[in-house]
């Protein structure tokens, strides 16, 4: 996924925080208002198989991810 970057002393060296978005500009997701801003979906990082043992919800905290610059524009 590509997503904007800021380098911040607000968090802890090694530390990415990625506000939720919901990925609605994928195809036939048909919410058209939504998709003008549809930020991007950190349930396309997971592969559904990572369970919160208690709740059974999706784990989406300390999820291992590599970052780097884009080399080419969008």
């Amino acid at each position: 996924m590509t997503a904007p970057a800021e380098i911040t002393d607000g968090l802890r060296r090694g530390v990415v925080s990625l506000p939720h978005g919901w990925g609605h500009d994928r195809p036939g997701t048909r919410l058209s208002h939504a998709a003008t801003d549809p930020g991007v979906n950190v349930n396309q990082l997971l592969d559904g198989s990572q369970l919160d043992p208690l709740s059974g919800n999706a784990v989406l905290n300390g999820v291992p991810v590599e970052v780097a610059a884009l080399t080419a524009p969008l």
